[in-house]
């Protein structure tokens, strides 16, 4: 695995230029992972409402109201699946990979409609190095709804359409709402009705919709679920299946010069590197990020966010290291961990009531106060467009592409776990990658069951799916 993420950021500038590799990458591509930045998502309170019809209709008025400003596409491609054993003078050594070639997009949009802006997500994006001023110069205009010419010069839109033409499956991360931007957006009118919605995916994507949210909720017993723990996590956990002789995930990217305009070399490997007991920075984990991966303070809040520090703090054996009195299963409830830490550290200081140690405290707290001062007096990097990074928050840039990656990359080790892809010109099927109980299933917050993709006994396709599905299969749109 190499060291650097290359991510290409397609734009009006170059659209042109890159679409035939745009749709080579598609093409060839096992599977397609998506996500996409919005522009907000309008009351949340609304989108966990208890009936699914509620919550679709609700969804459905901000895909109608809000605007994707970012749509990242990661392709991955099986190159090859190996299954050798490999000799040398020292001994022998088992190779179980599926090894794939990963091209990953960053695609600027901009509707050309009115659209809502949420002052919350705006500065969420801002914290996280989001550059607005490019993409208000060179996103790719589009509008909603059905489409409104024949023809029309090549748009986002049309790219869309070219994932449809090709069938391939898609994988998307507590995608409910990605799936209702997507078909509001760059395809077509959302239909009114959730089993119409849910009908007219089921033919668009034949091949399934993948949730990795769903999946690490209900078939991995993971301690958290939220994107960038999911793949750190299984970052580690793939390596050490690798270095076992298991069945495990290796990528490559194309062979990009690196003076090469348009493309972000992202660092992706910092988990292999970071060595929690040498992170004297006197932060302990912020326990709300770190359960739930967001934390209302902020870049204001005084402790840390670091993901890295979270994924290998919170392993079992790290905990045990640290005097942990860790009593639950390997894999469990994340919240569950935490709260045991919680007692241990209560207990401790219930014992620490004599004078000597109440002033050991007061000093110790004094001096991780001058350790937080230093800390949050780390130069503010400025970039050429104005992005800002806080190493203590992790605040590295936010991308639909980078977004796009991690949630293919967790999908595929996922994949190699389930032992079932052996060959690389296997259709990624349900039936041939082992995932029959988990395709088209979409996480639904709040809900004890997904939102499921399929056709119901008494719901069809919508009209405005059933008139251009065709057009997007006969006809090589792009």
């Amino acid at each position: 695995m190499e060291d650097c993420l290359p991510i290409v950021e397609v734009n009006d500038d170059n659209f042109i230029k890159l679409l035939p590799a745009l749709r080579a990458a598609i093409r060839g591509a096992s599977f397609v992972a998506i996500d996409c930045e919005l522009t907000g998502i309008g009351d949340q309170r609304k989108l966990n409402c208890p009936e699914i019809d509620l919550r679709y209709q609700f969804t459905s008025e901000i895909a109608r109201n809000y605007a994707v400003i970012s749509l990242g596409l990661s392709c991955f491609t099986c190159r090859s699946v190996s299954d050798v054993h490999m000799t040398d003078k020292e001994g022998g050594e088992q190779i179980r990979s599926h090894d794939y070639l990963v091209q990953t997009f960053n695609v600027l949009t901009l509707c050309s409609e009115s659209f809502r802006v949420d002052c919350g997500a705006i500065k969420f994006l801002l914290n996280h190095g989001f550059d607005f001023n490019n993409v208000y110069a060179k996103g790719l205009q589009y509008y909603r709804g059905c489409d409104q010419n024949k023809d029309e010069p090549p748009n986002v839109r049309q790219l869309f359409s070219t994932l449809l033409e090709h069938r391939k499956p898609v994988v998307l991360h507590n995608g409910l709402m990605d799936l209702a931007f997507l078909y509001q957006c760059f395809y077509a009118e959302l239909p009114k009705k959730a089993d119409t919605f849910a009908a007219d995916l089921t033919d668009m994507f034949p091949c399934g919709i993948y949730d990795t949210k769903y999946i690490a909720e209900y078939h991995q017993s993971m301690p958290a679920t939220y994107l960038e723990y999911l793949y750190k996590k299984m970052q580690l956990k793939n390596t050490q299946r690798g270095n076992k002789g298991e069945w495990h995930t290796r990528i490559q990217f194309p062979p990009y010069p690196k003076g090469l305009p348009n493309i972000d070399w992202q660092p992706y490997r910092q988990i292999h590197y970071y060595n929690a007991e040498k992170d004297d920075d006197g932060c302990e984990l912020c326990e709300t990020y770190a359960f739930h991966g967001w934390c209302s303070k902020n870049v204001k809040c005084d402790k840390s966010h670091n993901i890295n520090k979270i994924v290998k703090l919170l392993q079992p054996k790290a905990l045990k290291k640290r005097g942990g009195k860790y009593t639950g299963p390997k894999t469990g409830s994340l919240v569950s961990i935490i709260q045991q830490v919680a007692k241990r550290e209560i207990l401790e200081t219930r014992e620490m009531d004599d004078e000597v140690s109440i002033k050991k405290r007061r000093l110790s707290n004094e001096l991780t106060r001058n350790k937080l001062e230093k800390r949050n007096m780390i130069p503010v990097v400025n970039d050429d467009s104005g992005q800002k990074m806080n190493e203590k928050h992790g605040a590295n840039g936010h991308r639909a592409g980078y977004d796009a990656f991690m949630t293919g990359f967790i999908f595929a080790t996922h994949v190699s776990e389930g032992n079932k892809l052996t060959a690389k010109n296997l259709t990624f099927t349900p039936e041939n990658i082992g995932l029959s109980e988990q395709v088209n299933k979409v996480y639904l917050m709040g809900k004890n069951i997904p939102f499921l993709v399929r056709t119901g006994t008494y719901a069809n396709m919508s009209t405005n799916h059933m008139l251009k599905i065709p057009k997007v299969r006969r006809d090589n749109v792009i």
